[in-house]
């Protein structure tokens, strides 16, 4: 048997003989108060049969006569007497009337207490008591003969027998419809039960006594038994213990490690060797295989801005200056957040004194953290609701004129936490000059007649004479029909009333603004409108109240059109385009307009629509009017480069020419020397027909570049320097000049293609000039296409040494040029305008180390 068992049984043989002890001691102490009970109950019955014999005796005689003198007077014994020989009146009484005359004369001298009493009692007298009135629905309920209780003290016990209705009894009790056998009433009998209390007291007190010394003989007895089964069992008790201890700290480290909810961490301080456990790298979203265990990777994922306090505090407890270490910091997780760490560890030291090892647990605090922070910041931004509103609140006592205020107003006013602040300061300080009267006698008149009231004053802040506005609210305390106290809340409404100002010139400003303003509900119904929109639309104020936005639609714009402008401003978008609207007199006109939504403070939700429109017409006809010129100009400078072009045809057509000319003389020549053959002048013919289906290839290029074209086409960018290089590669070739081109993308653009041809034509003819101008050798055109930042970038490039700084700025001006008496002007300004407001790109120029770059851009999501 183990040495726990055998406690265990020991113990448990002690307990069950206190047990049984106990229950001998209770039986027996019951034992005797039962008895005692039993006696006081057999008394307490007996007194209650001495009663009924007498009232039986009574009954037997059907009442008896007594001296009416020694009775006290009772209307219920009137007409009850006779008289005898000698005159002398005898009255008659009943049982139930003697039972209570002897009941009185007991209770007058002796400690018991009788009583007859009833539920329906005939004398009033007998009326019962509380306990009376519960024992006899209790004997009437149950059909019992007796009903017994102790008083709450013990001190009397109280008895109850049952009466029943006798033939004896219906003489008087008839009225009350009894029948015989019913349950009447009963007769109390109180017995008293002083030593039967001391009895009771003094048993219960020796029966504790006895358990009392029987619980320490029992323990005494116990630990004897213990001590004797410890010394037996002591020395194999240790190694079991030892086993079983070293197998529970096993299992709890393996436990701590594998399951807990908290990252455990271990530093062997002398080696370096840290180890995280499972649940530590889970915590952060790792696998056990996917962090190194090493002091590195820890440093690494601590935010840094925690990582110095948190290293101080591990220094301090190596050092002993704290006894446990514990910080708070952040950790970042795998997939990138941060995780709030309560980290807390203990140092553990050699004999020498010298820490040699650190150990501790990670416990993830996140949500606790960002409750804080958020609490922290609820706080903080009631505190700042609290200022911005610039509220504050006072009391002042009536009778002693003493003027309580909250920090607010000290800071409303300027003045520091603790600076004193009364009602001289406040009139004679803070109040305005102007103000003070005004003040004062509103207050007084106000308390006299116990109303509240707000008022409106000016005040100046501690060291500062500038005029702000205070809005006070004011209440009072009533107590007897007098004001005891005034209380009241103060705001700075100087901003508010600035902002109605400021309201109020917005006001007049709009309605004087050269633009229209138009206010609408959700559904497009105007609520408001201002003059400039009625100078507009011909349509008066009146007019346009309660009318749908649509009044002013005009055939022009489309429906689609229309629906997609409530499209997005349903979707809580602004709207913002050009309109051809139609005025009261149905005339069209155009307008630049801005819609955008109102949202309601509390649901977010749309409630109303502000429109705001400015009339362009004029405008809209100057920019079709200039569109039209930029188109003309295009096309003169188009036609201006004809001469050009027809330098370009003739270096073209030079070399073909020649050919041509050479077959035919060598077909003349063999003619004239009588030498010629079929085979020669097949030949001969053969590279003239070449040449001539060059020639009219070469003339229908030349004509592709001057046809007009209207329509986009989906091309690359490479597509559209091969036919610029059709036109110009003669040209180029008989200049010396190499053509280095670089294509990265293949993107494909959706372009006007004759007009992006034009802009290549001529920046590569500005390039040639240039290179024959300042260059012998060596002349070189370079051209890069790639893809940037979601742009086609196109640069063509030259080695010709750039454009002068001081011309650079103006490089693309109109008529601005660097050729003297032979240059427009106009050839880089016309590729600018075509790029930039055709075209939707940038057209840049900067020098290189070679010469000048022209970079052209174009928006990939544009094209």
């Amino acid at each position: 048997m183990s040495k726990t068992k055998a406690v265990l049984l020991t113990i448990f043989s002690v307990i069950l003989a206190n047990i049984i002890a106990f229950r001998f001691i209770d039986m027996s102490t019951k034992s005797q108060i039962d008895i005692s009970n039993k006696m006081i109950l057999n008394e307490a019955r007996a007194q209650f049969k001495d009663t009924i014999y007498t009232r039986e005796w009574n009954a037997q005689f059907n009442g008896v006569y007594v001296d009416s003198d020694t009775l006290k007077p009772n209307k219920y014994l009137v007409n009850n007497h006779i008289f005898t020989k000698d005159n002398k009146k005898l009255i008659k009484i009943n049982h139930a009337w003697m039972t209570k005359q002897i009941s009185e004369i007991s209770n007058n001298y002796g400690d018991y207490y009788y009583k007859l009493t009833s539920l329906k009692p005939i004398n009033p007298e007998n009326s019962p008591d509380k306990f009376e009135k519960n024992a006899l629905k209790k004997l009437e309920k149950e059909h019992s003969k007796e009903y017994f209780e102790f008083s709450e003290n013990l001190k009397r016990f109280n008895y109850v027998g049952a009466l029943k209705v006798k033939p004896s009894c219906m003489e008087c009790h008839y009225v009350q419809n009894y029948k015989i056998g019913d349950y009447i009433g009963g007769i109390r009998i109180t017995v008293p039960t002083k030593d039967y209390k001391i009895f009771y007291e003094s048993i219960k007190e020796k029966t504790y006594i006895t358990k009392l010394i029987l619980v320490i003989i029992s323990i005494f007895f116990l630990l004897i038994l213990i001590w004797f089964i410890n010394s037996i069992y002591s020395r194999q008790e240790l190694i079991n213990q030892m086993a079983e201890k070293q197998k529970e700290l096993s299992q709890r480290y393996k436990l701590a490690i594998e399951g807990s909810n908290d990252g455990l961490w271990d530093w062997d301080l002398v080696t370096n060797e840290v180890y995280f456990s499972k649940r530590w790298k889970a915590m952060l979203g790792y696998e056990v295989d996917e962090l190194e265990n090493a002091l590195e990777t820890w440093e690494k994922l601590v935010n840094p801005e925690d990582l110095e306090k948190a290293q101080l505090d591990i220094t301090n407890n190596h050092k002993g200056i704290t006894n446990r270490y514990e910080n708070i910091h952040r950790l970042k997780h795998k997939d990138g957040h941060w995780v709030w760490i309560l980290d807390r560890g203990k140092t553990f030291y050699d004999k020498n004194g010298n820490p040699k090892r650190m150990l501790g647990f990670h416990s993830d605090i996140t949500e606790q953290k960002e409750l804080e922070i958020s609490l922290n910041n609820s706080q903080e931004s009631l505190m700042n609701a609290e200022k911005m509103a610039h509220l504050a609140h006072w009391s002042l006592d009536i009778k002693s004129m003493e003027l309580t205020v909250s920090d607010n107003i000290r800071r409303i006013f300027g003045l520091e936490k603790d600076a004193p602040f009364g009602m001289k300061e406040l009139f004679k300080t803070f109040v305005y000059e102007d103000d003070r009267e005004l003040v004062s006698n509103k207050l007084t008149q106000n308390v006299n007649t116990k109303t509240p009231y707000n008022i409106e004053y000016r005040f100046k802040k501690s060291n500062d004479d500038e005029i702000r506005y205070i809005n006070c609210n004011i209440e009072h305390e009533v107590i007897d029909e007098k004001v005891v106290k005034t209380i009241g809340t103060i705001q700075d409404v100087t901003n508010i009333n600035l902002i109605q100002e400021e309201l109020k010139i917005l006001r007049v400003a709009i309605e004087h603004a050269p633009i229209s303003f138009i206010l609408t509900d959700k559904n497009g119904v105007i609520e408001y409108v201002n003059p400039c929109f009625t100078k507009t639309t011909g349509y008066t104020y009146e007019e346009a109240l309660k009318q749908k936005s649509r009044i002013f639609k005009s055939d022009f714009i489309k429906i689609e059109e229309y629906e997609k402008l409530w499209e997005t401003i349903s979707s809580g978008k602004t709207w913002s385009g050009t309109l051809k609207d139609i005025n009261k007199d149905g005339e069209e006109f155009w307008e630049l307009a801005f819609i955008s939504p109102i949202f309601s403070n509390k649901e977010g939700e749309i409630i109303k629509y502000l429109a705001i429109k400015q009339e362009i017409t004029k405008e809209v006809f100057l920019k079709q009017e200039l569109q039209d010129k930029e188109e003309l100009m295009i096309a003169q400078s188009r036609h201006a480069a004809m001469g050009e072009m027809i330098s370009m045809i003739a270096h073209q057509w030079r070399q073909p020419i020649a050919v041509v000319a050479m077959g035919a003389n060598n077909i003349m020549a063999d003619i004239e020397l009588d030498i010629l053959n079929s085979d020669s002048l097949k030949e001969n013919l053969d590279e003239i027909i070449s040449q001539t289906e060059y020639l009219s290839q070469t003339i229908d290029d030349f004509k592709n570049f001057f046809k007009p074209n209207k329509q986009k086409d989906l091309v690359t960018v490479e597509s559209i320097f091969a036919e610029t290089f059709k036109v110009m590669g003669k040209m180029l070739e008989n200049s010396d000049i190499e053509v280095i081109q670089n294509y990265k993308s293949e993107t494909q653009v959706y372009t006007y293609t004759q007009e992006l041809l034009q802009v290549f034509i001529n920046i590569i003819k500005n390039a040639k000039e240039v290179l024959v101008e300042k260059r012998e050798d060596n002349r070189v055109i370079k051209i890069n296409e790639f893809i940037k930042d979601d742009h086609i970038i196109i640069q063509v490039s030259d080695n010709a040494g750039g454009i002068d700084i001081k011309n650079i700025d103006n490089i693309f001006d109109p008529y601005f040029t660097t050729k003297e008496q032979v240059g427009t002007g106009l050839g880089l300004y016309m590729s600018k305008t075509i790029i930039e407001k055709h075209l939707n790109g940038k057209l840049l120029v900067s020098n290189t180390e070679d010469g000048a770059c022209f970079e052209i851009r174009f928006s990939i999501k544009d094209m």
